[in-house]
């Protein structure tokens, strides 16, 4: 489980098959099968030094995720798991990615930028205005949405902290519906078939 605030962006130093190695600026060594959100995506470290850790991405994970075309050299942001009883400045964010969705565009909005995010229709009755959302690991406010697409607003700290203030128009980022709405949906799906 994790909160949605990112805490360090790292590198993709190098990928071996289904293995990515991980450069991070922590200055602590993460133990193996400790879990790690690597642009909002749960994954669990193998191998650890001080300056890098490995995990294991499977398929069904690169499928749904922009690991799928990662590169070397590209950032990640970075979280470590949540602490039981300490504040969570997000929101619950499991890690588990549901789709890929693309920035259609960016612009400033006052002090803040605005993102517009276009994702599978199929999912629209999972993001809300106001609602959470997970964009590559960061806890988001959706501003505004219609049918397959939605929009955040950034303020500075986050633009300059995460992987916001390297996206372009075009770029892929990991969506984490908020957990919450996914049960409730799940539940009347449900109670239809039931019916």
């Amino acid at each position: 489980m994790f909160t949605g605030i990112v805490e360090a962006t790292g590198l993709v130093k190098s990928i071996d098959g289904n293995k990515f190695t991980i450069t991070h600026p922590f200055g602590e060594q993460f133990s193996v099968g400790e879990s790690i959100a690597l642009s909002g995506m749960c994954s669990t470290v193998l191998t650890a030094n001080k300056k890098e850790f490995t995990v294991e991405i499977m398929l069904e994970s690169r499928r749904r995720t922009t690991f799928g075309s990662a590169l070397t050299g590209d950032k990640v942001n970075l979280e470590r798991s949540a602490q039981i009883g300490a504040r969570n400045s997000g929101h619950f964010v499991t890690g588990h990615i549901d789709e890929v969705g693309k920035i259609e565009s960016l612009s400033r909005d006052g002090d803040a930028w605005r993102f517009r995010i276009s994702f599978s229709p199929e999912n629209a009755a999972l993001v809300v205005e106001k609602g959470s959302i997970g964009i590559d690991g960061c806890s988001m406010t959706v501003a505004a949405c219609g049918r397959d697409w939605l929009e955040v607003c950034v303020i500075s700290h986050t633009f300059s902290e995460t992987l916001f203030g390297v996206k372009k128009e075009g770029d892929e980022v990991n969506l984490e519906f908020d957990i919450l709405g996914k049960y409730i949906l799940r539940r009347e799906e449900l109670e239809e078939v039931l019916d």
